[in-house]
This record gives C-alpha cells, sequence and structure tokens, in this order.
C-alpha cells in the first residue's frame, strides 16, 4: 500500500517524529514545569491543537501494539507500565 493511499483512510498510523535537540529541550523543560513526562507534554501540544487521539484511541493503539507482542513477554510489559505509572503518582 502506499503512503497515499494509507493516508487516506481512517485508520490511526504510528509514526516517529524525530526533533532538533534544542526543541527537545524546550520541551522537556516545559514538561518538568508542568509536572508531565515529556511524551505527556507532547500530546498535550498535540491535543491543545486538535493533532492528537483522544485516550480511548491511544489505548486502542497501545492494544493493537502488544497485539504483536509473544503473550509470554506482555505480562512484563505491562508490569513495567504500571510500576511507572505507580512512580508517579
Amino acid at each position: 500500500m502506499s503512503q497515499r493511499a494509507a493516508a487516506s483512510t481512517d485508520e490511526p498510523i504510528a509514526c516517529t517524529i524525530r526533533m532538533p535537540n534544542g526543541l527537545r529541550k524546550r520541551i522537556a523543560t516545559d514538561a518538568d514545569r508542568c509536572g508531565r513526562s515529556f511524551e505527556g507534554q507532547v500530546i498535550a501540544v498535540l491535543r491543545h491543537y486538535d493533532i492528537a487521539p483522544v485516550p480511548s484511541e491511544i489505548l486502542t493503539l497501545a492494544l493493537a501494539t502488544l497485539a504483536e507482542v509473544p503473550p509470554s513477554e506482555q505480562g512484563m510489559l505491562s508490569r513495567k507500565l504500571r510500576e511507572r505509572v505507580d512512580r508517579r503518582r
């Protein structure tokens, strides 16, 4: 499937965004100020401009990602995620 054909669907597509170090530092500083992770700050900024998915869509993407992980490794990944959430509380 070409990129143009993929872009025309309503399905979300995971991608990597590369940022210059200076921009990463500015976002990280702002994230610290707001009490968010770097990723959380990026999502907050994208949501502010209505270009990020809502939380339910993010969870759907996360679950779809886990579908490609062998069941024997899923428990380890979800445990690590729970530990990170618990540390933030």
